[in-house]
């Protein structure tokens, strides 16, 4: 989803985004995403994130798999990348209505 994010910069003027850790296996490690929308479809909760925020960034889409809350501490939830294709631009469809007006989303 290449250029997913366009036009972010004018949207964040003066918001702050949650931060989700994604474990990479290939890098052996973290990595941090901004949670720029979620949505809920057939039950299934998606985040549409991004490393960076920025105009020319691209995003990536989750798909919640499990979330643990613990009392007195911060819910973890379990993600998962979504590749498959179909899913993928049926969620991306999903994402470009919900945020039309803010950005313009390339799936």
């Amino acid at each position: 989803m290449d250029d997913m994010l366009r036009e972010i910069e004018q949207m964040t003027s003066g918001e702050e985004y949650e931060k989700i850790a994604f474990y990479d296996e290939e890098l052996d490690g973290f990595a941090e995403f901004f949670v720029v929308e979620r949505t809920k479809i057939n039950g299934a909760e998606y985040l549409l994130a991004a490393q960076d925020i920025n105009q020319d960034a691209d995003g990536y889409v989750f798909k919640v798999v499990a979330e643990h809350k613990k009392e007195g501490e911060e819910a973890s939830m379990e993600l998962e990348l979504v590749e498959d294709e179909t899913e993928l631009e049926a969620v991306g469809k999903v994402f470009a209505e919900l945020l039309s007006d803010e950005m313009n989303i390339e799936i």
